[in-house]
């Protein structure tokens, strides 16, 4: 049997936008087990045949590595909300793809691990760090996808989830088509001085860094309780932003106690919003043999 363990991601982290992302310690868990036929469960009925993303990853790795496909039993344990903005599609092609990696020994480097999960999930900022761990900056160069790996200080997040889902097509399509030159300039210091802090744990840096001009603006009109939040968090000194598409959004200080009182407060004025209490995954998905 192979386990697989998955972290969910917090992609974009404000500044970051399509290349830029965060690992936090809430999982989702899988199982291959051998079996003489297809077997998923622990998920929703729609989702128990092929073209369940788990299925459709590891074929991905079938086809790279030249092998023929098996057949397993698949289960699903799943503690990432799907369409949130927490990786959830994320984590399941990174399991197909670490899934099959395993079952053939196939010991492919991490870089190729995510330029195949990217190939299918479209870009890298939420595969990366599911693979890598902590957060990690990526592009594309030609066909493969170059990933840097950001060490973190020990920050704190809260992960603030509506009980309702924003649309990613609609979240892009609320996108400029260019901005200013000026914009861009700025765009790039601040998302440079937005990694250093993460890594030195400045949080006064990292929140004049939360300054963007490529998503955000546009997608906070998508939840309607960002304004609120964002103005409670900047005003006591500690950064927020919108976690992927949204709605989900994430706050991080290096001070427990803002957080846990940004969830006291949420809890009072937002009831409807789940909120998670986490820390940044230190090392990105795993593999056990049992």
């Amino acid at each position: 049997m192979i386990k697989v363990c998955v972290p969910a991601t917090s992609a974009n982290l404000c500044i970051g936008y399509d290349c830029l992302g965060l690992a936090v310690d809430l999982y989702n868990y899988f199982t291959f087990e051998t079996a003489n036929h297809l077997i998923i469960t622990g998920c929703e009925p729609q989702f128990q045949n092929e073209d369940n993303l788990v299925v459709v990853a590891f074929k991905h790795v079938c086809k790279y590595l030249n092998k023929e496909m098996p057949t397993f039993h698949l289960h699903i344990d799943a503690n990432i909300p799907v369409s949130s903005g927490l990786g959830s599609s994320a984590s399941c092609l990174v399991a197909g793809i670490m899934g099959a990696n395993a079952w053939f020994h196939a010991n492919l480097d991490q870089q190729t691990l995510v330029t195949l999960a990217t190939q299918l999930e479209g870009h890298p900022d939420n595969v990366a760090p599911a693979i890598l761990g902590q957060a990690s900056v990526s592009f594309m160069n030609e066909d493969k996808v170059v990933s840097t790996i950001i060490s973190c200080a020990n920050w704190y997040g809260l992960v603030m989830m509506p009980n309702y889902q924003v649309n990613t097509k609609q979240a892009r399509k609320v996108l400029p088509d260019n901005i200013s030159h000026k914009q861009a300039a700025s765009q790039i210091a601040h998302a440079l001085s937005f990694v250093q802090a993460l890594q030195q744990g400045n949080e006064q840096m990292m929140l004049v860094s939360c300054q963007d001009y490529l998503h955000e603006p546009y997608r906070k009109k998508l939840i309607k309780e960002f304004d609120e939040i964002h103005s409670y968090c900047f005003d006591r000194q500690f950064p927020m932003w919108i976690s992927g598409s949204g709605p989900t959004m994430m706050a991080m200080s290096i001070k427990k106690e803002n957080i846990e009182s940004l969830n006291q407060w949420m809890q009072h004025r937002y009831p409807y919003i789940s909120c998670h209490v986490v820390c940044i995954d230190q090392k990105g998905a795993r593999v056990d043999y049992e």
